[in-house]
């Protein structure tokens, strides 16, 4: 009987955990195709609300399969027990002081576990999310009830305590800005080089590459700083989320091109000169 209760425990395992994923896929593949897109990102009309349903899904589909495995663990046991003869009720009683006594000794780790909880329903991230906590800036690959792994541009795979999340940076949530400074000759038409930097951004815009990237028209926001004969104007333009590096690259490319037509020299094509702040 109680080879029966655990067989019957790893194969209901098995098939919530399998219906559960299966439902994830469902729920995400059916948003994407609504959307007729490949990735997250990319969905166009109400891209918010679509891109958190997916990423939600996923992560809670994660601790889901977790509290799946535990449960059945442990109604496993105590069918086993009954089995065994063991008197349930002292077990329980047993059972419930040790626990007080291990939250108390283990406290850490139900700040861990708690915080996992809160995290996933509050929606502060999920899986596939680009986060920044403490030094550490990465891709979210997995949201446990204990600890978040988190995967850095370099490859690196950082476990994160859940407990020791204090502030979280989340830079796929609702919309990005690509930030472009660009650094000129002071003396020369500043008006002309804003325009040539917008005119970049929008040449940028029209390209399929990044037409579904852009949310915004592109504005230079003013004179961000003076040093010497240098000047450095700043270009901002709205983008979707996660999407606004990939534009900030694409854009300095674009107004390299324009300047070099334009006999425009950038700060690196200047002639060393010392001067002082203005």
């Amino acid at each position: 009987m109680i080879a029966a209760i655990i067989i019957c425990a790893v194969i209901l395992n098995w098939v919530l955990r399998r219906l559960l994923m299966r439902a994830v896929t469902q729920i995400v593949r059916g948003v994407k195709r609504a959307q007729d897109v490949d990735t997250t990102s990319e969905m166009q009309s109400a891209p918010y609300v679509n891109a958190r349903a997916v990423q939600r899904t996923r992560t809670l589909g994660t601790v889901g399969r977790v509290l799946i495995t535990w449960i059945i663990a442990i109604i496993a046991m105590i069918l086993i027990l009954n089995q065994l003869g063991v008197n349930l009720g002292a077990v329980l009683t047993s059972a419930g002081i040790v626990a007080a006594g291990l939250a108390f000794g283990a406290q850490n780790l139900v700040k861990d576990i708690l915080n996992g909880i809160f995290m996933v329903f509050e929606d502060q991230f999920g899986v596939g999310d680009y986060v920044t906590t403490g030094e550490i800036s990465g891709t979210v690959e997995d949201v446990g009830i204990r600890v978040t792994q988190v995967r850095a541009i370099d490859g690196t795979l950082w476990f994160i305590r859940n407990g020791e999340i204090l502030t979280l940076g989340n830079s796929s949530q609702g919309w990005g800005r690509a930030l472009v400074d660009v650094t000129v000759d002071a003396h020369q038409d500043l008006g002309n080089v804003s325009e040539l930097m917008v005119e970049s951004a929008q040449a940028l815009m029209r390209s399929e590459k990044y037409a579904r990237k852009v949310t915004g028209e592109p504005e230079v926001l003013g004179l961000e700083s003076v040093f010497g004969d240098r000047a450095t104007l700043r270009l901002a333009v709205r983008t979707r989320p996660e999407a606004q590096w990939e534009v900030q690259r694409g854009i300095r490319a674009e107004i390299r091109r324009r300047f070099k037509d334009a006999d425009i020299k950038l700060a690196d094509e200047l002639p060393k000169q010392q001067g002082g702040q203005k």
